[in-house]
């Protein structure tokens, strides 16, 4: 075979490699147009973004700012003027372990409370750290407030436990520099602690008043519908006398126009 023969079979072999590339390129090309473009999904659970007040303090390096320690990039009179709105994070994060004490205590187990946990705020949320072995010390009396039900719970237990509750939380409220305006005790124990009182029964409908005598003075206290009605009893006859006063005048001044003309006849 010629040379000129085997220069042709390598042109057209050429030619079919580069056409059958080219018609590979085109039936994808093809089939990409036909394929549907796939919709973009809208992300519906989108976390809600942190707190902007505390954007940079987050998690120790917030308690951390709260204890005093200085921040760069944050003046002191910041960190002071983030209290009050840390006080409510503080609060919850001790709150919502003294919960999870409850819960574990009730259903007999046992676990150690995450010193981080993410608080929600009014403009997003927070994440909150504290100490492990104070919120241990939380955790662990709800635990034992739990597992002790109220008929065998000695005065001595509770005691106990509420003091150890107010000394660990004030502690906290301590370090980061914020007052305790209600001991947790009052309102973390408060429905076995204080027991509700009994609701007051209705008074009978003929009875108007209850009368309260001390050792110094006797008050007379009125059901809140009677004294209503009462007062408007009072504003109706005040009325009436309004009334009643303004007729005589007309009647009088009736009477005494006719005397003055047989007068002036």
């Amino acid at each position: 075979m010629s040379n000129f023969m085997m220069n042709v079979i390598s042109w057209i072999l050429l030619l079919l490699v580069i056409l059958t590339l080219y018609l590979i390129d085109k039936v994808n090309h093809l089939s990409n147009l036909q394929t549907p473009a796939k919709p973009v999904e809208e992300e519906t659970d989108m976390e809600p973004p942190g707190d902007i007040l505390f954007a940079g303090l987050e998690g120790k390096r917030l308690w951390d700012a709260m204890n005093g320690r200085p921040m760069s990039g944050f003046d002191a009179q910041l960190i002071d003027a983030l209290r009050v709105h840390y006080e409510p994070i503080l609060r919850e994060h001790i709150g919502l372990t003294f919960k999870d004490g409850l819960t574990d205590g009730r259903a007999k187990v046992s676990n150690s409370p995450a010193s981080q946990r993410k608080i929600d705020t009014p403009r997003g949320f927070v994440n909150s750290w504290l100490p492990s072995q104070h919120l241990g010390s939380i955790y662990r009396v709800a635990h034992e407030f739990a597992e002790l039900s109220p008929d065998v719970r000695e005065p001595e237990d509770l005691a106990r436990l509420q003091q150890t509750l107010d000394s660990v939380t004030n502690m906290l409220h301590q370090r980061a520099n914020i007052a305790v305006e209600i001991p947790y005790s009052e309102w973390l124990l408060v429905d076995e602690v204080h027991a509700p009182a009994p609701e007051p029964e209705e008074p009978a409908p003929a009875q108007e008043a209850l009368a309260l005598t001390d050792e110094s003075q006797q008050a007379q206290v009125i059901a809140p519908v009677q004294a209503l009605e009462q007062v408007q009893a009072y504003e109706e006859q005040q009325r009436q006398d309004i009334a009643a006063e303004e007729d005589a005048q007309n009647m009088t001044a009736e009477v005494i126009e006719p005397v003055a003309e047989l007068k002036a006849v």
